[in-house]
């Protein structure tokens, strides 16, 4: 299944949402078709044109956004940037753009925000389609960075690299967090090195050439900010989606998800799939990242079944 073809956006302008931060967004598709909001992972990597072609852009109003903080939003500051902002910043730009409701879309941390968003608005969420979702636990974060954590089962020696030999989480973050704040920049650029190629790692299985978004400043910027989140737990309580699970139990969801995935926990997925009675593709040999054709399809073929029907109930209403 091939996806959507590259189209250029017929709207893109920056919002400014309080604090001095402005946000950056784009739209494509049909001005008058079904809205979908596209929240991009990280925190941090700020949004990509490509995803929008996983909607079909005869039948859906395509928006892309930077969060606080990263890709062409401004300024890259972690201050007055936590989850509680993040989704006011939604909600107002939803209220912007004049939407009721809309479609929200997301991949690993950009799953995590659809979710928060969805249990403080559920009024304003037609559905949700998340991919490789991110639940931002203790027991997420300790996977991910923890010793005792898949990834580190899987890599051991770059692991070692990646720790610096601290002994548990909360260390490492705060090892990190020192150093690339540091105003030595060569060292700072050196430890986000370290930190986005461990990122690429457990998401592709193999080392980038670019370890960071495509400059050493971008990518320093995306690891201090992932640090700032992951350092307070997303600014969130530890279980928060799991405990408010029943806020959205009839929203239409469909989770997509790597059954090898080692940045987001297949089990805790499935459980909560199962608990909202949610649609779960899963997707047999395939990991994290969106860099195959599986994963492709899967995505693209979730966003035309839930245009379909969405479609459907908007007729019996």
């Amino acid at each position: 299944m091939q996806l959507y073809p590259n189209i250029t956006p017929y709207h893109d302008f920056h919002l400014s949402v309080g604090s001095g931060h402005q946000i950056h967004v784009q739209e494509y598709g049909d001005p008058a078709g079904l809205p979908v909001v596209i929240c991009h992972g990280g925190p941090g990597v700020g949004l990509h044109a490509d995803n929008c072609r996983f909607f079909d852009p005869t039948r859906y109003r395509i928006i892309l956004y930077s969060q606080r903080g990263c890709g062409q939003s401004t300024p890259h500051l972690t201050s007055a940037n936590t989850t509680t902002e993040l989704v006011a910043d939604l909600d107002y730009l939803r209220t912007y753009l004049g939407l009721e409701k809309w479609v929200l879309s997301g991949g690993s941390w950009g799953a995590t925000l659809c979710l928060l968003y969805a249990v403080v608005h559920t009024q304003h969420v037609n559905g949700l389609i998340l991919r490789g979702t991110f639940l931002a636990t203790s027991a997420d974060i300790q996977w991910l960075y923890g010793s005792q954590g898949a990834a580190a089962h899987f890599y051991p020696e770059l692991y070692q690299l990646f720790s610096q030999g601290l002994p548990d989480v909360a260390s490492i973050l705060t090892f990190y967090q020192q150093q690339l704040n540091d105003d030595n920049q060569i060292n700072a650029n050196h430890f986000a090195q370290l930190w986005c190629q461990w990122e690429n790692v457990l998401s592709y299985g193999k080392l980038q050439h670019q370890w960071g978004l495509g400059s050493p400043q971008l990518g320093l910027n995306m690891a201090r900010l992932m640090v700032h989140y992951f350092t307070a737990q997303c600014f969130i309580t530890d279980n928060f989606i799991a405990e408010h699970y029943k806020k959205i139990r009839n929203i239409p969801t469909w989770f997509i998800h790597g059954r090898h995935d080692l940045v987001c926990r297949f089990n805790a997925v499935q459980h909560l799939a199962e608990q909202l009675n949610a649609q779960l593709l899963i997707l047999d040999g395939v990991g994290h990242g969106v860099d195959n054709n599986v994963y492709l399809a899967a995505v693209r073929r979730a966003a035309d079944l839930m245009c379909i029907k969405l479609s459907r109930n908007k007729c019996k209403d």
